[in-house]
């Protein structure tokens, strides 16, 4: 074996092979080269173990445990065991390290003796456009992990992507937590465990991490593929200039949001709201060791495990759509159907606003008969070819004109989740198209889906009798 590195990374992973190439990605660009990479696998079954290998760098191990256990715990804690370098770093698989992540984190701990360091993170919270630097008129940029002048707070969410961790610190403290035995997070109450125990916790005043929040991404692990991610990559990798422009997004975003807050609070005061008993429990078990966001929890009717549980169901479990159901998309019943790229419901239905936007939706097992998908809509501005996809492969590609709505149907293979896509190669605004008062960048118009028997093999269309025209194309 190799001499032992200074650091070692640890990323857990499920499944995720397609955004591997950006996480991955980010560490092989480090300023920093004396460390190894463990990708640990918590039990994939895509082709994870390929996209790792095809990297075909020494420093890159790969391990993949036997079975599943659904959260970052077990294949964290056998990372830890694998490790060999003397400092350890997480990095969760939606994030990324700007290349002097690893080099400035290490420079901290080797200056400041601390057991344990973390940073501020840029946290992509929405991305409004589907290229180009940052904007903060359309996208929503904030910073995750800041801490004032007291320093460790554990009311402040702090991702292990920012996390350095001496390793004999990090075995002391012990392994991370079942998610079953806690209201928090398994990272949070691995932090909260080494606070307590008296480890040296100290904050780096260091901006060098940005977060792409899967728990918070509706539908994230259904969805293969990351419109966020490829537009990220982009700022990571293009220097000072961007890393500043992200740094002025996130500034905007926290003072609108500070603000936010203080003229909450000061509302709430005036009425004279304050729980005062639940203040006052809250202080009492947090001097007893008890962590505060817990003590929230319980308050709130949160149950052991109630958390890791709820992120699972909004990540991963497409919303039900029975045979004959019929889904009207300007609906606020449609909102859970959606993943990225769409406006908001006009009632009688919906635009996208990307040049993809997707509709998640699962069929029951042991359905019998043949079900396809219909689609009824149509393009801003025609003729245009409109491509639908169906999980990440082309299911039918048709020509629409704007002047009618058509119905497309698209056969499903199988009964299960379903990820659809629908692309239009250009958006048009309709004040570009007739002057009207409507500066949006809208693609295609869809008014509902409905789930019906269908043939085998064969994807057809036909005209959808009496579908309501958006009242803004009537004059287009």
């Amino acid at each position: 074996m190799t001499e032992a590195p200074t650091v070692s990374v640890i990323m857990a992973t499920y499944n995720r092979s397609n955004l591997l190439r950006y996480s991955i990605g980010s560490v092989l660009r480090s300023d920093f080269s004396d460390f190894e990479l463990i990708v640990v696998g918590d039990g994939c079954t895509d082709d994870t173990e390929d996209v790792v290998r095809g990297f075909a760098d020494p420093r890159i191990r790969f391990v993949n445990l036997p079975t599943n256990s659904g959260a970052q715990s077990v294949p964290n804690n056998a990372g830890i065991e694998l490790a060999r370098g003397r400092y350890i770093l997480f990095l969760n698989h939606d994030d990324l390290y700007f290349e002097d992540h690893i080099s400035a984190s290490l420079a901290l701990m080797q200056r400041t003796g601390a057991d344990i360091a973390w940073s501020p993170v840029l946290v992509l919270e929405k991305s409004g456009r589907e290229s180009g630097p940052p904007d903060p008129e359309h996208d929503v940029i904030g910073l995750g992990g800041f801490a004032g002048t007291s320093g460790f707070d554990p009311q402040t969410f702090i991702i292990a992507s920012s996390w350095i961790v001496r390793s004999d610190v990090c075995r002391a403290v012990g392994p991370w937590c079942d998610p079953e035995t806690t209201r928090l997070s398994p990272s949070q109450e691995w932090l909260f465990r080494a606070h307590r125990r008296g480890r040296r916790l100290t904050y780096h005043r260091h901006i060098s991490v940005l977060c792409i929040y899967g728990g918070t991404r509706k539908h994230s692990y259904l969805i293969r593929s990351s419109p966020e991610h490829e537009r990220a990559w982009l700022w990571i990798t293009g220097g000072e200039a961007l890393r500043r422009a992200l740094l002025e997004c996130a500034t905007l975003e926290q003072s609108a949001q500070l603000k936010s807050d203080r003229d909450w609070l000061m509302r709430f005061r005036a009425e004279g709201r304050f729980p005062a008993l639940r203040k006052l429990a809250i202080g009492l078990l947090r001097h007893f060791g008890v962590h505060p966001v817990a003590v929230e929890r319980v308050f709130e009717g949160t149950g052991k495990g109630d958390w890791i549980a709820q992120i699972r169901r909004f990540t991963g479990q497409a919303p039900a759509l029975a045979p004959g159901e019929v889904l009207h998309i300007g609906s606020s019943a449609a909102e859970p159907y959606l993943g990225s790229g769409w406006h908001r419901g006009e009632g009688d239905g919906r635009w996208t606003a990307n040049r993809t936007a997707e509709i998640l939706f699962s069929v029951a097992l042991g359905s019998s008969e043949d079900l396809a998908l219909e689609v009824a809509g149509m393009p801003l501005s025609g003729p245009e070819n409109v491509v639908f996809e169906l999980n990440g492969k082309t299911a039918l590609s048709h020509r629409f004109d704007a002047a009618d709505a058509t119905t497309v149907r698209i056969p499903l293979p199988k009964a299960g989740s379903f990820w659809l896509t629908i692309r239009v190669p250009t958006l048009t605004s309709p004040s570009r198209l007739t002057g009207a008062d409507d500066p949006r960048e809208l693609g295609f118009w869809v008014a509902e889906i409905r789930l019906v028997a269908g043939q085998p093999g064969a994807a057809t269309e036909g005209a959808l009798a009496k579908t309501p025209l958006p009242a803004l194309c009537k004059s287009c």
